[in-house]
């Protein structure tokens, strides 16, 4: 009987070390694949915030540029006295969105550049505002 004792025994503890090492290794792999979770959320959020900021930087951009095909137009109005009744319009407009897109230094760059503009300045008064504005633009996009 001792000896059917001994197996019995020994089959318990082989069934105990094989439950424990199932439940062992179920553990650590649920905890791997938690961890396999969070690193692919944080990757999506990472992405997501480097998209949005792509988008930002491209509407700024395109902001800018409208902003100093307007202020040209205007110039080239006045100089030239060809242009369309609305180009002072399309200035407004276009000093607008640089304000909303921002920041705050380019916005007042452009209001810089703007003043002179509807105040007739010769062009040469101009470039000192528009290098200005330029420098401002390139801080922020870059």
């Amino acid at each position: 009987m001792n000896e059917w004792l001994i197996a019995l025994s020994a089959a318990l503890i082989g069934a105990g070390s094989a439950l424990g090492g199932s439940v062992i290794s179920a553990r650590s792999t649920r905890a791997a694949g938690e961890r396999q979770a969070e690193a692919a959320l944080e990757a999506l959020r990472l992405s997501a915030e480097e998209q949005r900021a792509a988008r930002v930087h491209d509407q700024r951009r395109q902001a800018y540029v409208r902003f100093l095909d307007a202020v040209g137009a205007v110039t080239e109005t006045r100089r030239t006295g060809a242009g369309r009744p609305d180009d002072r319009t399309d200035l407004q407009r276009a000093l607008d969105v640089v304000q909303l897109e921002g920041p705050a230094e380019v916005a007042a760059a452009a209001r810089a550049l703007v003043d002179p503009v509807r105040r007739d300045a010769r062009p040469d008064a101009l470039d000192g505002a528009r290098e200005a504005f330029l420098e401002a633009a390139r801080r922020a996009l870059h």
